[in-house]
């Protein structure tokens, strides 16, 4: 029977010579039937366009398939290369020294779990876990960052080093990543004297995929380490995190945060108004330090200090703008604000502000407002922030969010309550 792409009418003689060392791209001949090109030999240029024909590739080698299976496999990693040693994260310093520790003394576990907040620095951990495990000539420090698997790991280009990590745009990862993940992990290494997979984003494997998952960590491979990392380990399921060895990472100290933001290049002015703001978090830093994010954060703490005295068009000004802007940075800059004012009302002027700039007009919002007031506007702010993750409506969640807030500090009942979308939850 004549395949889909090719003219039944073609003697079985040329549909076979058209078949030989070439590769379809599926698209569709012309009703005419025009004759089929020779095939061109491995190696040779590509077949040009066809008047009336198709569209023919040479087939490609088994170096050009691994290559596109290493770019797939590794993901971010190929373009985005790892911090190859301890000495170049910044912070968890305990958690560097156990991981190396583990390392030098053999006794790594079959799977590591890095737990902490979004952005403290966790995947620079793991790849710089992952570069000492493959190391060929490691020190105190982890990876020498010299050999050729540092290069490798570096380049995101090392056969014993596997990436899995959630699309950007999709909610969870895929149970076929899992299964390729540990597919891969059951072969024998082919550079190092072990594998390292590491998992980016382990919150994010739905339930099925961490049953998939489970068999691998029950009965690991005797040359593989698993490192998973996720943001809460609350969402792993409690089998999954019974069988690895837990490392969790707390936030870094602001001091801490402004040596990354000064390491990936921002002006010393900058990372300090920045680091504060962060809630330990660098990456959180990092997005905040964009032109639209530094326009919504003046915005804020232009009009939340006189949020009292706003008409409803000045208002539904700044509800629009916030909503078409950097919103996250806005409500961010809005949560710091808040937790400004309340701490000086509850201990004075020996509080630590997120916004000094803004020292003067916190103190009075701080003799304004009460500490009940405050945590109901702190509420209303979270609440906005849960609604919109659920994809409320941003223009309405934000004007909503101001009218609750105003009317707060006016002292009156708002319209809503306080916490406008707590009957969303």
């Amino acid at each position: 029977m004549a395949g889909p792409h090719l003219p039944a009418r073609l003697p079985g003689r040329r549909r076979a010579r058209a078949r030989a060392g070439t590769r379809r791209t599926g698209r569709p001949l012309r009703a005419r039937g025009a004759r089929l090109p020779r095939a061109r030999p491995p190696g040779a240029p590509h077949a040009r366009r066809r008047r009336a024909g198709t569209f023919l590739r040479p087939r490609r080698g088994g170096a050009h398939r691994a290559r596109a299976r290493t770019r797939h496999r590794r993901g971010r990693a190929a373009t985005r290369g790892p911090r190859v040693s301890f000495a170049r994260v910044i912070g968890h310093a305990g958690a560097a020294a156990r991981l190396a520790r583990a390392a030098a003394d053999g006794r790594v576990p079959a799977a590591v779990l890095l737990v902490g907040p979004a952005g403290i620095g966790k995947r620079a951990l793991a790849d710089a876990f992952a570069a000492r495990l493959l190391c060929a000539a490691p020190g105190a420090g982890g990876a020498c960052g010299a050999c050729a698997h540092c290069t490798r790991v570096g380049a995101g280009t090392h056969p014993d080093l596997h990436l899995v990590a959630r699309d950007p745009e999709r909610r969870d990862i895929r149970i076929e990543q899992v299964r390729e993940l540990t597919r891969w992990l059951v072969l024998q290494p082919l550079m190092a004297a072990r594998k390292v997979g590491v998992l980016d984003d382990a919150h994010c494997l739905s339930e099925q995929a961490q049953n998939a998952l489970l068999k691998t960590l029950e009965e690991p491979p005797g040359a593989a380490v698993l490192v998973l990392v996720a943001s809460s380990a609350a969402l792993l399921l409690p089998t999954v995190r019974s069988r690895c060895q837990v490392v969790r990472l707390h936030p870094l100290p602001a001091a801490e945060v402004a040596r990354v933001l000064d390491a990936c290049g921002l002006p010393p002015e900058q990372a300090r108004e920045l680091a504060p703001l962060a809630e330990g978090s660098p990456g959180r830093a990092l997005a905040l330090a964009g032109e639209a994010e530094t326009r919504a954060r003046a915005l804020v703490l232009r009009d939340l200090p006189r949020l009292r005295e706003l008409g409803a068009d000045e208002l539904s000004r700044t509800a629009q703008a916030l909503a078409r802007g950097a919103l996250d940075a806005g409500l961010a800059t809005a949560l710091a604000w808040y937790r400004d004012v309340l701490e000086t009302a509850l201990a004075g002027d020996a509080a630590a502000l997120r916004n000094p700039a803004a020292a003067d007009a916190v103190r009075l919002a701080a003799r304004r407002l009460s500490p009940p007031a405050l945590l109901r506007q702190l509420e209303a702010v979270y609440d906005t922030i849960v609604a919109l993750e659920k994809n409320a409506n941003r223009m309405l969640a934000v004007e909503t969010m101001l009218l609750s807030l105003r009317a707060i500090e006016r002292g009156a009942s708002p319209g809503l309550d306080a916490s406008p979308w707590k009957s969303s939850r």
